[in-house]
């Protein structure tokens, strides 16, 4: 009982609210639309670049501008992205030092024009009225600081679904999520959306500043609360969706096993012990599932469908999860666990990961290309 009950109790403590973008929206702030600079880092996205743009013709209001940051594509990321009407900027070579979607994306402000800068990675794509619904929650910010947005994981096959435990501590990495949460500002940011005043950009130093970070967003946000500067992040259900690792379930671990370690070592020290310890009991009480079942069988399949009942309650509003998937967060854990462990050897041991046909180096901290 008590491993359950702590178990439980941590993960409501850890995952009382998860904030969204606003739901209503109005046409007199469609001007807040017309100041934004899409930026979209794309290597080898021939894939996905199309669904994104073509959101993006289809919402309501249109951007100021639309840049796709071609890195080096060997497919037809650029071919598509210019019959989509997207102005495509070729990436120059990667300097030492750089991580690359930071290089990116630093290369498409310098390219821009736009008031607001709103970064968005190429596998994600928007609901019809989503680039307003995002701009109007950034008005809530009086259009300062930082707006880091996590979209919706619009999940197709099974594999996908290993990713529940990554977006939930993520989720509870930013500080957004626990009992708390509404009297402090997020700790951390998500990277796949984000939106800032231009200003507020080049006050914090932008890419530049964090240039050698390979969990780029997590550095920024950070970089810029210290600096002062607002700073928030939220769900994008309802305003903007994305869909991880498609390629396989091979896919799925080297994406997550690229950044989850480097992640935990940029998280604040409190809410990294928090995580920490929540995962720990989780797991405590998948290994004692057969004395727990053995003992007392009514108890424990109760205890078992409210925890699992819950996790579904918080991960309905991060994706697509389904209550099945819930109930076998056991195989969930377990996964995260060993794709964990894979990551943490990557980053602190071998020093390098492949990522996008490319190896990052890791030493000292700082991430760099090797072709």
């Amino acid at each position: 009982m008590f491993i359950w009950l702590s178990a439980f109790v941590f993960t409501v403590l850890l995952f009382t609210r998860i904030s969204s973008v606003r739901k209503t929206i109005h046409v007199q702030n469609s001007y807040l639309v017309k100041k934004c600079s899409i930026i979209i880092p794309a290597r080898n996205e021939q894939e996905n670049i199309e669904k994104l743009l073509t959101s993006i013709k289809n919402q309501l209001i249109q951007p100021l501008e639309v840049i796709v940051v071609d890195d080096s594509s060997t497919d037809h990321t650029k071919e598509i992205a210019l019959l989509n009407g997207a102005r495509v900027v070729d990436n120059p070579p990667l300097p030492i030092g750089w991580n690359g979607k930071s290089w990116a994306c630093w290369n498409g402000v310098k390219a821009s024009e736009g008031e607001m800068l709103l970064f968005v990675d190429a596998d994600t794509w928007f609901e019809t009225t989503g680039l307003l619904r995002i701009c109007e929650t950034f008005k809530n910010q009086l259009n300062q600081g930082f707006l880091s947005i996590h979209p919706y994981h619009k999940m197709k096959d099974g594999y996908e679904t290993f990713s529940m435990f990554f977006h939930l501590i993520i989720f509870a990495s930013t500080g957004i999520t626990h009992f708390l949460s509404l009297f402090f500002t997020p700790s951390g940011g998500f990277g796949q959306c984000m939106l800032c005043s231009r200003s507020a950009y080049y006050r914090v130093g932008g890419h530049y500043a964090i240039k050698e970070h390979m969990v780029e967003h997590f550095a920024l946000m950070k970089r810029a609360k210290k600096l002062g500067e607002p700073v928030e992040a939220a769900s994008g259900k309802g305003a903007i969706l994305m869909r991880m690792y498609s390629m396989g379930f091979k896919d799925l671990i080297h994406g997550w096993s690229k950044s989850i370690a480097s992640g935990a070592k940029t998280t604040n020290v409190m809410l990294f012990l928090l995580t920490s310890i929540w995962i720990s009991l989780m797991t405590s009480f998948v290994i004692h599932f057969p004395t727990l079942l053995w003992t007392d069988t009514y108890v424990f399949l109760f205890q078992y469908l409210l925890l699992s009942s819950y996790l579904y309650f918080v991960l309905r509003r991060i994706g697509n999860f389904s209550f099945f998937d819930t109930l076998l967060f056991p195989l969930h854990l377990l996964f995260f666990i060993f794709t964990f462990t894979y990551s943490f050897i990557q980053r602190f041991i071998t020093k390098k990961v492949m990522w996008k046909d490319r190896y990052v180096l890791v030493e000292k901290g700082k991430d760099e290309k090797m072709k």
